[in-house]
């Protein structure tokens, strides 16, 4: 069939066709409610589980209470909350310490526990208690104030290189979902792209669309209409997970947040694009289903491990193995994303990382479409990818 005797538009029926079929399947609003499922737990343990705040302690005092105030700000400062609790007399504080309802009390010159003091709270008392008899001493000898400030200013900081951008750890939460979904959706929505291509050449129904399109059409079609799906679904997630985190107060820099769902859709546009096509020529490889699982394993694999990776980005976004697996158009669209949330990644790895996959996907898909094409119309087994290369030529 030459390409004249073909509606070049065709294709844009076939992606309509494929995204209204896949949208009214059960497996899309299954996988939506998971996805939604998934998030909402993720952010609410954000949100509510504790995991970002620091420790708490009650801590009472008989007597004076400065050596308890002190501790309390010196926790505030570091993090740690101390409530601070006056007791009345050592009694009260007997009973307060066996009931539980303080950790430790101040008692004159003693710091007193029921069985064992915690380190963190132990060491704010104890510099608190050196800060109250340093404050004694230097009133004893007639130390005016300006004289103190100038001793206690600190020392000027210098850095070799820019310290990392602000509210990192904020923005770390935000890219561990950022590459849970990327990894469900590209993952997912391969899949789909290569089990409808075998649906279609198990019924023989690519026969009969064969006869009125070509197959690089079929093909193009087919991507469109499923990745656009997947593009929807995952604008509908990603925005319900920043409505979420904004309720919940799990995200306190939404800008960041916005800013990651942006690179998250567009990543997901470039990373489905290039591994769309390897999982259509796969699936064209294959006759059935039940074949479909060892045809695709390279596939998965190469994403399993891009996904782990990603995973480790978070934790070391400028180790050497993190930032070749952002420039390697296979891991790309996972550890990249990561990287830029993280403020990692300069501009110039940026330009190259979407250099190199815009140049790969663009000599991929056309390499792909002959693999389709040549494996597209042979049944009974699982077609080798030499002989379908050559039936193409």
């Amino acid at each position: 069939m030459t390409e004249s005797t073909t509606d070049r538009g065709a294709w844009r029926l076939i992606a309509r066709r494929d995204f209204w079929v896949r949208l009214r399947e059960r497996s899309f609003l299954i996988s939506t409610l998971l996805n939604i499922a998934v998030i909402s737990i993720l952010v609410l343990a954000r949100a509510y589980g504790g995991g970002g705040a620091g420790p708490s302690f009650d801590l009472g005092y008989v007597g004076g209470p400065a050596v308890a105030q002190g501790a309390a700000e010196l926790g505030a400062k570091a993090g740690v909350t101390v409530r601070v609790h006056q007791l009345t007399d050592e009694q009260a504080a007997d009973a307060a310490l066996r009931d539980g309802s303080i950790d430790a009390v101040v008692v004159g010159d003693l710091l007193v526990a029921k069985s064992s003091i915690d380190t963190t709270l132990g060491g704010l008392v104890q510099a608190s208690e050196r800060n109250v008899r340093l404050a004694a001493l230097l009133d004893q000898h007639g130390v005016t104030a300006e004289e103190r400030s100038e001793a206690n200013a600190p020392l000027g900081v210098q850095t070799l290189e820019p310290p990392p951008p602000a509210h990192r750890p904020e923005n770390a939460q935000v890219a561990f979902v950022a590459v849970i979904l990327l990894y469900g959706q590209l993952f997912g929505y391969g899949i789909w792209v290569a089990s409808g291509v075998i649906e279609e050449k198990a019924s023989r129904v690519v026969e009969l669309l064969l006869s009125a399109i070509r197959p690089k059409q079929l093909l193009a079609g087919k991507i469109v209409g499923i990745g656009v799906l997947g593009l929807g679904q995952l604008i509908v997630v990603a925005t319900f997970a920043i409505v979420l985190a904004l309720v919940t107060g799990a995200i306190k820099v939404p800008l960041s947040a916005i800013g990651a769902a942006g690179l998250v859709v567009g990543w997901f546009i470039l990373g489905f694009a290039f591994y769309a096509s390897l999982f259509a020529a796969a699936g064209a490889l294959a006759s059935r289903m039940e074949e479909l699982q060892n045809v695709i394993v390279p596939i998965n694999l190469i994403i399993l491990v891009s996904f782990f990776i990603s995973i480790g980005a978070l934790q070391n976004p400028d180790g050497t193995l993190v930032t070749v697996a952002s420039l390697v158009p296979t891991s790309a669209p996972l550890a990249m994303p990561v990287r830029m949330v993280l403020g990692a990644a300069p501009a110039w790895q940026i330009a190259l990382s979407l250099a190199l996959i815009i140049a790969s996907t663009i000599l991929l898909v056309p390499a792909a479409a002959r693999l389709y094409m040549g494996a597209i119309l042979r049944s009974g087994g699982r077609v080798k990818i030499r002989d379908a290369w050559r039936a193409a030529a």
